[in-house]
């Protein structure tokens, strides 16, 4: 199985994951089933928050309204591991109660983060393919431009091209006077 995950989704992942250090950093991951479109960071409230995670219930609930509100479907959650590979750890896989959600787990381990999916079940852990796209999401791209603003800018260069010409030809010498030979 291949899920997607874009950019500016995996930059809120690793920005709370980062924020966090020491303790691990926990979400909600939320999407289409095959994109991860929302990342909700929500607090760790577990007894050792450095080698596990654990959510405050209402915090939960309400982020999974929200969720609901939005008409995204809950995929599973992500962690982070300050100081271990991007694994399911022992904690991890007794804490997975329910085996149809997705873990992405951040690991911080070395200088550039690691993120890995994986689907923990009943018949154990299966790593899945998680594609990062790139590309800009254009209902999202605050820096678009809407087709009345790129003609502006090509007419604004046209006139820019004339103006030009025009200061050009105005500051050339006159012409030399040709006078006939005898």
């Amino acid at each position: 199985m291949t899920i997607r995950i874009p950019h500016r989704v995996a930059s809120i992942i690793v920005d709370d994951a980062r924020a966090q250090v020491p303790n691990e950093a926990c979400g909600l991951i939320a999407g289409d089933g095959k994109t991860i479109q929302s990342a909700i960071p929500l607090s760790n409230v577990a007894s050792s928050k450095g080698s596990s995670f654990s959510f405050e219930p209402n915090e939960q609930l309400g982020a999974l309204k929200s969720l609901d509100a939005e008409n995204l479907v809950w995929m599973g959650v992500y962690h982070s591991h300050p100081n271990s590979a991007a694994i399911p750890s022992t904690a991890d896989l007794e804490g997975a109660s329910d085996h149809g959600l997705l873990q992405l787990i951040v690991s911080l381990k070395k200088s550039k983060p690691e993120l890995q999916l994986w689907r923990v079940g009943a018949s154990g852990v299966t790593p899945l393919e998680l594609i990062f796209d790139t590309q800009v999401d254009a209902g999202l791209d605050e820096t678009a431009l809407s087709q009345g603003q790129c003609a502006a800018i090509v007419t604004a260069a046209i006139i820019s091209v004339i103006l030009l010409l025009a200061i050009s030809f105005t500051l050339l010498p006159p012409a030399p006077v040709i006078t006939p030979l005898p």
